[in-house]
């Protein structure tokens, strides 16, 4: 097994891996440290880091916490923590010591074991107002109704040094209700990483949410976002949230938006597509392991599954 730092991932020889990458990897290195290894064995790069976590995390029973091996990004996002060929990932996470999660993969490996759908927007909007005109009635009456909300909002890009407490807050308050929670990022992650961050305040300037935004190779991936739950009825503030992903990205000819892995309902609702991602659970102990493959399809996440047809075509 060879070992990398992200720095030294710049020179292998195999994977052409970009700048915002390896930043991506070198920042996490530093401010979120959770013994996170890179392994290229085979043609195949692995991601893997250290994580405490619910086995039971997709079902609404008794939490049963343990230390995983995680093979992802060590950063709650939708892409794989892989290159290379699968199969050959699957056996060489296999011949590792204690229990081992591949997440997010994009083909399935056990029948029926996925993980959280990712939901994604396929922009092909001149303007806002085209998306607004191409939707179906019922849905684009949800729309205007949110968008009444935002003459009492005040939206604007801030400076990624200017992430205060008061933005963090939001956040955290995410991760005390998601349900299914993985790392908690600390508030440097939000000052340091190379991204768009838009703050959303109420008329007296009180910051009520704010959403995280990437541009990746012609996609815009939302990261992360925050708001109090309490701001959902008074100010519709998730869907407005979504709504100005949706027209920034139109603003910047975005191709593709990375909406990520909660709320499907809503996010399918404004027209995003949910597809599905799939995982991998294996122990070196082959009776643990025995059981695990029993019941990983019964104990996975289940997808979504309702269509809405959100436009007129």
């Amino acid at each position: 097994m060879i070992i990398y730092t992200a720095e030294e991932l710049k020179d292998n020889k195999i994977f052409d891996l970009n700048d915002d990458f390896i930043k991506l990897l070198s920042l996490l290195e530093e401010i979120n440290p959770c013994n996170q290894f890179y392994e290229i064995a085979e043609n195949c790069l692995i991601i893997s880091y250290n994580l405490k976590l619910n086995l039971f995390n997709f079902k609404n029973i008794l939490p049963l916490k343990a230390k995983v091996q995680v093979i992802g990004l060590p950063v709650s996002l939708s892409q794989r923590g892989y290159l290379g060929n699968l199969n050959k990932t699957v056996d060489i996470v296999k011949k590792r010591k204690g229990l081992k999660i591949i997440l997010n993969a994009d083909t399935e490996i056990i029948k029926g074991a996925k993980t959280l759908s990712t939901f994604v927007f396929e922009n092909s909007f001149e303007t806002f107002d085209d998306y607004l005109n191409k939707l179906r009635s019922s849905y684009r009456r949800r729309i205007n109704k949110a968008l009444r909300y935002r003459n009492s909002l005040n939206i604007r890009k801030i400076q990624n040094s200017n992430f205060s407490d008061a933005h963090y807050n939001l956040y955290l308050s995410i991760m005390i209700r998601t349900d299914n929670p993985l790392e908690t990022l600390p508030i440097d992650f939000f000052r340091d990483y190379d991204s768009e961050i838009y703050e959303f305040t109420d008329k007296n300037d009180n910051v009520i949410g704010f959403i995280q935004l990437k541009e990746l190779d012609g996609r815009l991936c939302f990261l992360f976002g925050g708001f109090n739950k309490e701001d959902v009825e008074k100010y519709d503030i998730y869907y407005n949230m979504l709504l100005k992903i949706i027209e920034i990205a139109i603003e910047k000819k975005a191709k593709i938006i990375e909406f990520g892995q909660t709320a499907e309902e809503s996010k399918l609702k404004i027209g995003c597509r949910e597809v599905y991602k799939y995982l991998y659970v294996h122990h070196s102990n082959v009776v643990i392991n025995f059981m695990i493959q029993k019941l990983l399809s019964t104990m996975s996440y289940r997808p979504y599954g309702k269509v809405h047809h959100v436009f007129k075509e």
